[in-house]
């Protein structure tokens, strides 16, 4: 009942509806997607290569982003009591200048239709026309830059008011905002580089030691504290639900009475940490402790005994293994059209989170859930007599 309550895979909520800001968490990462591709053609070649490869053409990622707004709006549509006026026509003013830059005049004149609902949308419509279309260039007013105001700052803004200053043909303002676009998708490019050139480097080093010293030969130091009778298939399941529906317990108990979402909280940041600690008893109390055992040494925990080397390469060699498979699934699966929704790919504690939360969040992420997990479905569940 309690994985049900939590995790019910038939219940209404859409994909959409898990994020606690959707307008401002949509905006922020399609404007960095739209941003990426800003002075693009001065990229090599090979690079635009590696990008076509990783993520699509240009095209297919700018038709992506304007098919998320379009969701999003009518998610607002349909779901009035969810959504703030100044989400709506963030997300709106948004959407607009996309389809202005990337689609046909006959697209924007049809989207300009739905901006006249109030005296925002309208100056911000007053804005977009002059700035995209050809009848209104002799048509200037104050509400022209009240408009441009009005719209959220990213990628959006800058476009808009880059073309707004190229209509008054004013110089200085046309090379501020064009530097500025550039600028951030060299910057954006640049990132992406690193991380690849990261990934590149622990790959080829883990399966460099993994080849040269054929490090899964290397006898554990662990192996001689095998258990010599291990638990049963039983012992081990009832130990599993029990360890399941307590953590489930208290995941829920503290998803109901934490504080706010993005106030800095131990007990909501931690929920894996203490979701987990009665099946580290259970395990202990059940198992480990009628075969003479403890955690440190049921588990191989300790490093009595460990080559430091041997260590590092085996760690090296597992890293690569593992970052292979990720990349692997990940690509292959997008490629064969079962990728997930890109709203699950927000984590909106890290992105508006202040600097305690976000600590919280990834020592959750980064070792609170390795850990459990590593003991709960590979130690419980797989454990298995010395052959």
């Amino acid at each position: 009942m309690l994985f049900w309550f939590l995790f019910n895979p038939f219940k209404n909520d859409s994909d959409l509806g898990n994020l606690k800001y959707i307008g401002p968490s949509t905006g922020r990462v399609i404007e960095r997607h739209l941003e990426f591709y800003e002075g693009y053609e001065d990229t090599f070649y090979l690079e635009r290569s590696l990008h076509v490869f990783l993520f699509g053409s240009k095209q297919h990622v700018q038709n992506e982003a304007i098919n998320a707004y379009q969701e999003v709006l009518t998610y607002f549509s349909t779901h009035a009591e969810k959504t703030e006026s100044w989400d709506v026509l963030n997300t709106k003013a948004r959407w607009v200048i996309t389809i202005a830059e990337l689609r046909s005049t006959d697209e924007l004149l049809s989207a300009l239709k739905q901006f006249d609902n109030n005296p925002e949308e309208e100056v911000i419509a007053e804005a977009v026309k002059y700035a995209y279309l050809d009848d209104y260039h002799n048509r200037f007013s104050p509400e022209v830059f009240t408009g441009a105001t009005m719209v959220p700052i990213g990628w959006a803004k800058n476009r808009l008011r880059l073309r707004i200053n190229t209509r008054l043909q004013k110089p200085y303002f046309i090379k501020l905002f064009k530097t500025r676009l550039e600028e951030n998708g060299k910057y954006l490019r640049f990132n992406l580089l690193q991380i690849i050139s990261i990934i590149s480097f622990v790959i080829l080093s883990g399966l460099f030691v993994m080849i040269r010293y054929k490090i899964f030969y290397i006898a554990p130091p662990w192996k001689n504290e095998l258990i010599d009778h291990p638990w049963t298939f039983t012992d081990g399941v009832s130990v599993a639900i029990r360890a399941a529906v307590y953590g489930l317990a208290i995941f829920l108990g503290l998803s109901m009475f934490s504080s706010q979402f993005f106030t800095p909280n131990i007990s909501s940041s931690w929920s894996t940490l203490f979701a987990s600690l009665p099946m580290l008893w259970l395990i202990h109390h059940h198992l480990l402790r009628p075969r003479g055992k403890n955690l440190i040494s049921g588990f191989g925990l300790s490093l009595k005994g460990v080559n430091i080397r041997d260590l590092i390469f085996v760690t090296g060699a597992l890293l690569a293994l593992e970052l292979i498979g990720l990349l692997l699934i990940g690509w292959g699966t997008w490629k064969l059209g079962f990728e997930t929704h890109w709203a699950h790919g927000i984590h909106e504690r890290l992105v508006f989170g202040p600097t305690e939360t976000v600590i919280f969040s990834v020592i959750n992420i980064v070792i609170w859930a390795p850990i459990f997990e590593e003991i709960g479905f590979r130690e419980l569940v797989e454990f298995a007599p010395p052959v």
